[in-house]
């Protein structure tokens, strides 16, 4: 469909505009906004329509105040729902959406979370402990944010456990990491045997579903604890009635979807940056608590995991004064927004210090979560998770690999360190 009235873009071939975007997020999205402005209009083929992006506050504020029976967020991640389920809060919208957000908020407040502190800071101690020589960080964090969220939203229990949903887990999300994979899947859906792309992720997400099922139904046997899956058991509707294990397992598959590879993402460039930064290093070893989340903040601002928060137009809107057609999506552009250089004081620059200096910035321009009311229902725990990670590597002696600092790349939804936050530790 043509939309003359949309605002300049590139005119490359959509094929072109999503292998750039993939292989080169951040080149891409700085080529586009340094040619065109802001906004701009991308095509990619993970999205049927044209997309609008926004980096203003003002205009991302408006974006992010339209009316979700206006423009759906859930829609422009559809291609998500073979994965993440009917229920999940991911591809829902309007009312539906918001009371999955506040059943799936509960878990992340007051004594809840920090009971779930110490856990996370537990298991960060002991997989930096291991870390010795040439280590990929990337692939490290995998592994612990998928320890965390086992142990601490599923409620695993014993090794023997663990090691099962690992495995499954991993299996599944190998299916899901490759954008163009997932878009292909989610278009075709055609099963022609088990090792068909569609047959074999078929088969992968039928044993997760099997295992967490199994383990849902023993946490119903056996109730207590405290992981986030013991909190959600114990949730009603408004009719009083618990929560079905479908439901529950939607629930906890958005979880993992949003909580595993971006938190692995952003501490892996957490690593990649204290590598490069001695000075910011050291000062994290003086274990102060506000310095400690500047840097949280910080690393989340210079490298966001995200780089977009798509909305679907049912109907025309005016946002930052122009007109927009239904069809279309609008994003605020997170990746831009956080390095504006008209927002931001060296804004390429990592200097968790501009936390603790002047002003503080304008809400709508640090928005690695998003913001709305499709705001990353889990941004504490994450943040949490974030700095009991950096906690644990104060005192860690890590150096970069080479010199120059790695470029980001796209993995499914997130954006990772080209070469997975190399380190040499010791």
């Amino acid at each position: 469909m043509s939309h003359p009235e949309l605002p300049p873009g590139p005119r490359a071939p959509a094929a072109w505009q999503t292998v750039a975007w993939t292989v080169r997020p951040a080149a891409f999205l700085r080529r586009v906004h340094g040619r065109f402005g802001d906004p701009v209009t991308v095509r990619t083929y993970w999205m049927d329509e044209p997309m609008v992006l926004f980096s203003n506050p003002e205009a991302v504020r408006e974006m992010f105040r339209l009316d979700p029976e206006v423009a759906p967020a859930g829609q422009s991640w559809e291609f998500l729902r073979p994965f993440a389920g009917p229920n999940s809060i991911l591809v829902l919208d309007g009312e539906e959406h918001l009371r999955e957000r506040r059943l799936i908020q509960t878990p992340f407040h007051g004594e809840r979370m920090q009971a779930l502190r110490s856990t996370v800071a537990e298991l960060a101690r002991r997989e930096l402990q291991m870390w010795s020589g040439r280590v990929t960080t990337l692939e490290r964090m995998r592994h612990l944010t998928l320890e965390i969220i086992l142990r601490v939203v599923f409620g695993a229990r014993g090794e023997r456990e663990v090691a099962a949903l690992r495995e499954a887990v991993h299996d599944t999300l190998q299916s899901v990491r490759s954008m163009p994979r997932m878009l292909a899947m989610s278009l075709i859906q055609r099963d022609l045997g088990p090792h068909s792309p569609w047959g074999r992720f078929r088969l992968a997400v039928e044993r997760f579903d099997a295992l967490l099922l199994d383990v849902v139904a023993r946490r119903r046997a056996e109730p207590g604890g405290d992981s986030m899956l013991a909190v959600l058991l114990d949730q009603r509707d408004d009719d009083g009635n618990p929560p079905t294990d479908r439901h529950l397992r939607d629930q906890l598959v958005a979880l993992l979807a949003a909580g595993h590879d971006t938190s692995a993402a952003a501490l892996a460039w957490a690593f990649e940056r204290l590598a490069r930064h001695p000075a910011v290093h050291a000062r994290l070893r003086e274990d102060d608590p506000a310095y400690l989340e500047a840097l949280v903040k910080e690393v989340l601002r210079v490298r966001p995991a995200l780089t977009i928060a798509p909305r679907r137009l049912r109907e025309p809107v005016r946002i930052a004064g122009r007109s927009l057609p239904a069809g279309v999506h609008v994003a605020a552009c997170l990746w831009l927004a956080l390095r504006r250089e008209d927002l931001w004081l060296e804004a390429a620059a990592f200097r968790p210090e501009r936390w603790l200096e002047g002003a503080p910035p304008n809400p709508t321009s640090w928005i690695p979560f998003g913001g709305g009311v499709r705001r990353c229902a889990g941004a504490p725990f994450a943040e949490m998770e974030m700095r009991e990670v950096l906690r644990a590597a104060a005192d860690m002696k890590i150096r970069p690999v080479r010199l120059e600092p790695e470029q980001a790349r796209r993995s499914a939804l997130v954006v990772v360190p080209e070469r997975g936050g190399e380190v040499l530790v010791g």
